[in-house]
């Protein structure tokens, strides 16, 4: 990851798993501002990122420069490197509003290609420019949250709610870090879970989460466990299964996904992730073969992401069931497809910015 001084010219990155597209709601009285030093070397860093062969943009124009911003943010998941250069290329428009809609539009596709330092040092430099954009106070939360900074995008997203508090992305998120500030309470963030389902029209995309006690949870990764050998003809002997609530913090804050639902440790070999499901492991096995796992695999199962995406008992039950079948797909580096539907991949970071209907 790239350190707070320094961002190293562009190299492919993987994309983070669970993103977040901010737009915004322009404000005419946003109050003049400059880029400070700070901020215009690290905006010269920026272009860095961007080959040459991207610096155009040969769309159509829009009618005005907050047009064309929105119509890069719609677009930035797929083309965040053209994202950030039209927003680097706003950020000497005279209109505050203008400028502070760049920043927050290049906090996003900094997000996307994983400078999540950057992307909250631009998310940062709005919020202060005008401390009343919700869009700003949104990008920040979820820059601080993916950096595992949690006291503080807690902060943030009590101040955004206070905008826009019929938003339900930031009453889940909100949820989410209270889990993380007190993973051993299962009872933490379900009130904001609970605030997010009731505002959301499509029954279904936030839930309050099913919890579990954790000698439960272990015992049905265990039944998985037995389930898959005996399907398979394989077997496990040598790995040995953990269940934890989360992933380490250290971790997250050198650049984990804080919503991983799994990990795998393979001796000699790359650890991978519920969020990096394509690492390289290597090995071959020979023709007739049942696969097996190799002795001193380890699988880390964490809880309460997983209940995170389950309503019920059933829906939790069908999510281990799918995430110890990725696990052994990871640990054979068979790449086959897992056709266990599992919960529906529903995570605050990815819903679009709070507009004017969610004040």
């Amino acid at each position: 990851m790239p350190s707070d001084d320094v961002t190293p010219s562009v190299t492919p990155r993987p994309r983070p798993s669970h993103h977040s597209g901010p737009g915004y709601v322009a404000n005419p009285l946003a109050p003049d501002f400059e880029l400070n030093d700070q901020l215009r070397d690290a905006a010269a860093r920026w272009l860095n990122l961007v080959p040459v062969e991207h610096r155009h943009d040969g769309r159509k124009s829009a009618k005005d420069a907050l047009e064309t911003l929105q119509e890069h943010t719609r677009s930035c998941p797929d083309h965040p490197v053209r994202a950030l250069w039209v927003a680097h290329r706003h950020l000497k428009d005279p209109v505050p509003a203008i400028r502070i809609a760049s920043l927050v539009l290049a906090s996003e596709a900094l997000w996307w290609l994983g400078y999540f330092e950057d992307a909250r040092r631009a998310a940062q430099a709005a919020a202060d420019a005008d401390p009343t954009s919700a869009q700003a106070l949104w990008r920040l939360a979820v820059a601080l949250y993916r950096q595992g900074r949690f006291d503080e995008a807690g902060e943030r997203l009590d101040k955004l709610l206070n905008l826009a508090n019929q938003f339900a992305p930031a009453w889940a998120l909100r949820g989410q870090v209270k889990v993380w500030l007190e993973a051993d309470n299962p009872d933490a963030g379900r009130t904001d879970f609970a605030t997010a389902a009731a505002l959301t029209s499509d029954s279904g995309t936030w839930v309050v989460p099913y919890r579990m006690a954790r000698a439960d949870f272990m015992a049905t990764a265990d039944a998985e466990i037995r389930v898959h050998d005996s399907e398979t003809g394989g077997g496990s002997p040598g790995v040995a299964v953990d269940v934890s609530l989360l992933p380490d913090k250290s971790q997250v804050e050198r650049g984990v996904d804080p919503d991983r639902r799994w990990h795998l440790e393979v001796p000699g070999s790359v650890d991978r992730d519920s969020d990096n499901l394509f690492a390289p492991l290597g090995g071959e096995w020979a023709a007739g073969e049942r696969p097996q796992v190799s002795f001193g695999t380890r699988f880390v199962l964490y809880q309460r992401n997983i209940e995170n995406l389950c309503k019920d008992k059933a829906t939790l039950r069908d999510e281990i069931r799918k995430s110890v079948a990725e696990l052994y797909d990871a640990a054979l580096d068979l790449r086959a497809p897992i056709t266990i539907k599992g919960a529906p991949e529903q995570h605050a970071e990815r819903a679009d910015i709070p507009g004017d209907e969610d004040g």
